[in-house]
C-alpha cells in the first residue's frame, strides 16, 4: 500500500487507550524522575544556605517550582479515575509545563548570564548540580509533550555527563548580542505568574531594556494608559482578563494599536496561535522559549516599530512639504484621490505685488544681501496673506501673486481682503533696512485653477483676470495700491480713492484705473 493510501485511511481514536496512556505515562515517565529532581533541588537549597542571597533565593524558587510540579502530577492522578473525563490533556499540559519552564529558566540565569558571578562568589561547585537539574527538567518537558500530546516520536535521550548544551547556549547568546541591532526599548511583561515575570524581567534587563511588570490584563491596560511602551510580552491564561481580551482591547484602540505584542504562553495549540495573529499580535512564542529566539523576535519587533515610526515621520514631512507648496484644500484632494481636478472660479480677486527697481538693486549689491532681505520680506508677506484670508499662489522673481475668494468663502468681498493684504504688504517693506518701494495691483473676475507638474507640483491660476491684475501692478504707483474698475466697483462704498483716468494697458487698449487712498470712516 502506498503512503498516499495510508494517509487516506480514517483515523480511529480509542479514548480508553488514550486515557490509559496518559495516566500510565504520567505515573511512569514523570513521577520517577520528578522524585530525583525534588531531591536534587532540596539538597541544593540546603547546601547553599550560606551563599549569596540572590543565588539562594533563586535556588528556593527552583525547589518551589519542583514541588509545584509534583503536586500537579499527583493531583491529576488522584482526581481523575480511569473512566473520568477530568483528566484534560490541554489544561494538564499548561499546568505542568509552567513549573518546568521556571526551573529551566532560573537554572539558565546562573549557568549563562551569571556564570562569571558564580566564580566571583566562589560558588562554582554548584554548577554541575544546576546543569543536572536543567537537563533533567528539559528531558521531563520533552516526555510531557509526548505523553500529553501523544506525539508518535521517540523520547529525547536522557541527558549525559558529556552534554555541552550550556556552552552552546552561551555562544549563541554572545553571537546574538554581537550581531543584533542593539535596539533597546520600554517593554511591558504581562503574566500572572510571579516567577515568569521575574525571569523575563531579569533577562530583558540584562539586554538593556526598560522593563515594567503587570500581574494581569486590567493592570496592564492601566499601565499602558499611563506610560508609553515599545513592546508588550503578553501571557494568554490570566485571571480577571486573559491575554486575548487584552490584545483585542489594544488593537481596537487607535492610541495603542501600533504597539507590537508578542504572545507568550504554555499553550501551543494552532487555534490559539491563529487567533492571536488574526487579532494583530506580531508573534507567538510557546513556553519554554529559546532565549536567543526571544531576543531575535524582540529585536525584530523593535526594528519594525522603528521603521514604521521613520515612515510616519517621512509621511509627516512630505505632508508638511505639500502644505508649503499647495493650499490645504488642494492637499486634501490630492491625498484623497491622488489627483486634483482643474476647475473654474467665477469671482476671484487677484493681487500682484512687485518691488520697484529690483533688477537694478540686484546688480549693485552682494547676492547674500539681496537674498537675505528678499527672503525676510517674502516670509512676512506670506504671514500677512494668511492673516487676511488671502491665498499665496506663487512668487515670480521679486513679484508676489495671491488671490482671495478662490478656495475658501470670504465674509467681505474678496477684493477688500486683497486691499487690506496689499496695504500691510506695503507697510512691511517700509520696515526693512533697504530703500525698496512696491506696487500693488488688484483685479477680479473668473479664473481657471489647477495643479501642474509631476516632479514639482505647482498650484496656479490662468485666464484674462490674472493677466489684467499683473497689468494693474505694472502700471501702478510706488507705495500705492491700484485697482481695475471692476475691482473698484465691488468696494467703492467702503473705500476712498481717485480715478487715474483711462490708461493704455498692454493687450487691453484703454482701461480706467483707480488709486486706493484709504477706508471710509
Amino acid at each position: 500500500m502506498t503512503s498516499d493510501a495510508l494517509e487516506a485511511q480514517p483515523v480511529v481514536v480509542d479514548v480508553e487507550r488514550v486515557r490509559h496512556a496518559l495516566r500510565t505515562g504520567l505515573k511512569g515517565d514523570l513521577l520517577a524522575p520528578l522524585s530525583y529532581l525534588l531531591e536534587q533541588a532540596d539538597t541544593l537549597v540546603q547546601d547553599a544556605e550560606d551563599a549569596h542571597a540572590d543565588f539562594s533565593a533563586d535556588l528556593a524558587r527552583i525547589a518551589a517550582a519542583a514541588h509545584k510540579l509534583q503536586n500537579g502530577v499527583q493531583s491529576a492522578l488522584e482526581q481523575a479515575p480511569a473512566d473520568s473525563d477530568l483528566l484534560d490533556p490541554s489544561a494538564l499540559h499548561h499546568h505542568l509545563r509552567t513549573p518546568l519552564c521556571q526551573i529551566m529558566g532560573f537554572c539558565e540565569i546562573w549557568l549563562v548570564d551569571e556564570r562569571d558571578r558564580l566564580g566571583e562568589m566562589l560558588l562554582e561547585r554548584f554548577v554541575p548540580d544546576l546543569q543536572e537539574i536543567h537537563k533533567l527538567s528539559k528531558h521531563m518537558l520533552a516526555r510531557l509533550d509526548d505523553i500529553v500530546q501523544f506525539r508518535r516520536q521517540a523520547p529525547e535521550p536522557a541527558p549525559t555527563a558529556n552534554d555541552d548544551m550550556y556552552e552552546t547556549i552561551r555562544r549563541i547568546l554572545l553571537r546574538s548580542r554581537d550581531e543584533s541591532l542593539k535596539l533597546k526599548g520600554a517593554v511591558l511583561v504581562v503574566d500572572d505568574n510571579e516567577c515568569n515575570r521575574d525571569l523575563l524581567a531579569r533577562w530583558l534587563g540584562r539586554e538593556g531594556h526598560q522593563v515594567c511588570l503587570a500581574q494581569h490584563g486590567r493592570q496592564a491596560l492601566d499601565l499602558i494608559q499611563q506610560q508609553p511602551f515599545d513592546l508588550i510580552l503578553l501571557d494568554i491564561l490570566m485571571p480577571e482578563m486573559d491575554g486575548v481580551q487584552v490584545l483585542q482591547r489594544l488593537k481596537a484602540d487607535e492610541r495603542f494599536r501600533h504597539i507590537p505584542v508578542i504572545m507568550i504562553s504554555a499553550l501551543d495549540e494552532t487555534d490559539s496561535v491563529v487567533r492571536c495573529i488574526e487579532i494583530g499580535a506580531e508573534d507567538y512564542l510557546p513556553k519554554p522559549f529559546n532565549r536567543a529566539v526571544l531576543k531575535a523576535r524582540i529585536g525584530a519587533c523593535l526594528e519594525k516599530k522603528r521603521l514604521l515610526e521613520e515612515i510616519q515621520k517621512e509621511r509627516r514631512r512630505a505632508d508638511q512639504l505639500l502644505h508649503v507648496i499647495l493650499p490645504a484644500p488642494i492637499v486634501q484632494e490630492l491625498k484623497a484621490s491622488d489627483a486634483v481636478q482643474p476647475r473654474r472660479f467665477e469671482n476671484v480677486a487677484v493681487l500682484f505685488c512687485d518691488i520697484v527697481g529690483f533688477t537694478a538693486y540686484c546688480d549693485g549689491n552682494e547676492p547674500e544681501r539681496v537674498v537675505l532681505h528678499l527672503q525676510k520680506l517674502i516670509e512676512e508677506w506670506e504671514e500677512i496673506a494668511i492673516a487676511h484670508g488671502v491665498q499665496k499662489i506663487k512668487t515670480i522673481g521679486d513679484a508676489f501673486m495671491a488671490a482671495a475668494g478662490l478656495l475658501e468663502e470670504t465674509a467681505d468681498p474678496a477684493v477688500l481682503h486683497c486691499v487690506r493684504c496689499g496695504l500691510d504688504m506695503i507697510q512691511a517693506v517700509e520696515r526693512l533696512p533697504v530703500s525698496w518701494k512696491v506696487r500693488v495691483g488688484i483685479h477680479c473676475g473668473p479664473v481657471v485653477a489647477g495643479v501642474i507638474g509631476k516632479r514639482q507640483y505647482l498650484f496656479d491660476l490662468w485666464g484674462d483676470t490674472v493677466n489684467t491684475a499683473a497689468r494693474m501692478e505694472s502700471n501702478g504707483l510706488p507705495g500705492r495700491i491700484v485697482l481695475s474698475k471692476p475691482a473698484w466697483e465691488q468696494i467703492a462704498n467702503r473705500v476712498r480713492g481717485e480715478s487715474l483716468g483711462p490708461i493704455s494697458i498692454k493687450g487691453k487698449q484703454v482701461m480706467e484705473v483707480y488709486r486706493f487712498d484709504g477706508f471710509v470712516p
